[in-house]
């Protein structure tokens, strides 16, 4: 399922090491070298590409970028987008609602 994600969201012809799903990859641009505004990257703790999302931050902060991390705990991908888990478990509904105050924060400062 995921070959098929990636082939509905990358160019024609392009590979899993694509620099939109593999920033840090060979074929990526130094990170250095990308103009990027301050960052807020929200990672799902029990997610399955959580330490390669944070490697992404600490290589971000490598290359002088701003990065805010919200690590939402217990939780997994995309969590927030079950909206009967967000409307029936007392804890997604509360990792969901800090998410949105972060990303609400985030914005107002920056």
């Amino acid at each position: 399922m995921l070959d098929k994600f990636l082939a509905m969201a990358l160019p024609e012809g392009a590979t899993k090491d694509h620099p939109f799903t593999c920033p840090m990859g060979r074929q990526a641009p130094l990170l250095s070298s990308v103009p990027l505004p301050p960052l807020l990257v929200a990672v799902a703790e029990n997610d399955l590409i959580r330490d390669t999302n944070l490697e992404y931050c600490d290589a971000l902060r490598a290359a002088g970028k701003e990065v805010e991390v919200l690590v939402n705990g217990g939780m997994s991908h995309s969590f927030y987008l079950n909206k009967y888990a967000v409307d029936m478990d007392p804890t997604t509904g509360e990792r969901t609602r800090e998410l949105i105050d972060a990303i609400r924060s985030f914005v107002s400062r920056h």
